[in-house]
């Protein structure tokens, strides 16, 4: 599955010309609401035949990030369900759905030749450094390691 996941980034990115998941939801007319949410970072929800995705008002643009980019992978992988991306606890889920659209942003946020410019830096390093949670760079080290 995940090849099947970074095939379907890969052609986004191609065809849109763009990793910026903002420009990428409104190439696909995915609506945005940015709100306050609470406990709860984002979520997508089908809505009268649109994918809208709620993004937390209350998290920081590197947050809303990587929230929208996790959302996108419901959007396009899961785009009849309605999915919740709670704060600080989805990215550690082990439900299918939730692991695929964590696949989703890692492979849209991560292009496969970062870490060529960090040789010499821990993973963790990296994640400070780029602002991604570990989980997605840990996601996206594997998806490369199958490959070789």
């Amino acid at each position: 599955m995940h090849n099947k996941i970074k095939n379907i980034v890969t052609a986004l990115i191609k065809k849109y010309d763009t990793r910026n998941p903002y420009e990428l939801a409104d190439f696909l007319d995915v609506i945005l609401i940015e709100i306050p949410l609470g406990s709860i970072a984002g979520m997508y929800k089908y809505i009268n035949r649109n994918k809208v995705i709620f993004i937390n008002s209350s998290l920081n643009y590197n947050e809303k990030i990587i929230v929208l980019s996790h959302e996108l992978g419901h959007a396009m992988l899961h785009s009849k369900d309605n999915c919740y991306f709670m704060k600080n606890k989805t990215l550690m889920l082990c439900s299918k759905i939730e692991r695929q659209a964590n696949i989703f942003a890692s492979e849209l946020l991560i292009p496969d030749n970062l870490f060529n410019k960090y040789v010499g830096l821990s993973l963790e390093e990296i994640s400070k450094r780029e602002y991604i949670p570990m989980e997605l760079i840990k996601l996206k080290i594997d998806s490369m390691l199958k490959f070789f």
